[in-house]
């Protein structure tokens, strides 16, 4: 008497492989390193800790009652959560070729899971570092959460959109993944990270207030801070970014899904 395997709806399918790859991809990220997972706090307080140690003497004082350390940190996690999520898409197809072969896995899954392994990650790492600044008794407010958690997400979905539909390029022009990494060079001067937005002189304000990602780390500031107080940020602008970054990515994976599965 044949087996009969219970069918699955597609929605539970896709899950299960986007679950599948999530894990594949927490253990080629970590699990080859002894620390493993520690590195999601490593990796960025190192870097932090190296700016702040070579910018603080110039720039600290610009940060107002905020010790540099942690300013820096709310910049540079919010770069980070919009960049790193956008590198992962750039590589998405590639790093999951064989994967296509299946019929279950739609083109769409390795972008899903990289995306969410990377708010996942760098979300938790954020989390981690306000805990401890609060423990250690920096006037971290949390009348604002919702809206510091808006400010995170909306740096995700912005990242989301152009992770995608730049990762569909990049299938076709291999040479774009080498530009956009130098594009993303300026980002930390451009985005406010290192110095807030009122020590740029005012007559450059209005350039730097087309960058979303100033909107989204000096309100997260704002939120956490309340001491401290930027004027022209909103969270609006980055809102429409996020919506029109992903409907783009949308289309252009909609109209490209075929070329992805057939590479």
């Amino acid at each position: 008497m044949p087996i009969r395997i219970k069918e699955q709806p597609p929605w539970k399918s896709q899950i299960l492989v986007i679950t599948a790859i999530f894990k594949r991809e927490l253990f080629t990220r970590f699990g080859k390193y002894k620390l493993g997972a520690v590195w999601i706090l490593v990796d960025p307080l190192l870097s932090v800790l190296f700016l702040g140690l070579m910018l603080g003497p110039f720039l600290g004082r610009s940060s107002g009652e905020i010790p540099y350390i942690f300013f820096l940190l709310c910049g540079f996690m919010l770069l980070k959560m919009m960049t790193g999520t956008l590198n992962s898409g750039l590589r998405a197809i590639s790093s999951n070729q064989g994967l296509l072969v299946f019929k279950k896995v739609q083109p769409i899954d390795p972008f899903l899971a990289r995306f969410l392994f990377q708010f996942i990650t760098t979300a938790l790492a954020l989390l981690v570092f306000c805990v401890i600044a609060y423990w250690l008794g920096i006037g971290i407010s949390l009348e604002h959460l919702f809206k510091a958690t808006a400010c995170v997400i909306l740096s995700w979905f912005i990242g989301c959109g152009l992770g995608l539909h730049l990762g569909i390029a990049c299938q076709k022009y291999i040479e774009l993944e080498k530009i956009i990494a130098y594009t993303q060079r300026p980002l930390l001067w451009i985005s406010c990270v290192l110095h807030p937005l009122n020590e740029v002189p005012p007559e450059y304000i209005k350039y730097l207030l087309y960058n979303p990602l100033v909107h989204t780390i000096e309100y997260m500031r704002m939120c956490l801070f309340p001491s401290y107080v930027v004027e022209g940020v909103n969270l609006y602008y980055p809102a429409a970014w996020a919506i029109c970054t992903l409907a783009l990515g949308l289309i252009v994976y909609r109209n490209n899904r075929h070329f992805l599965t057939q590479r």
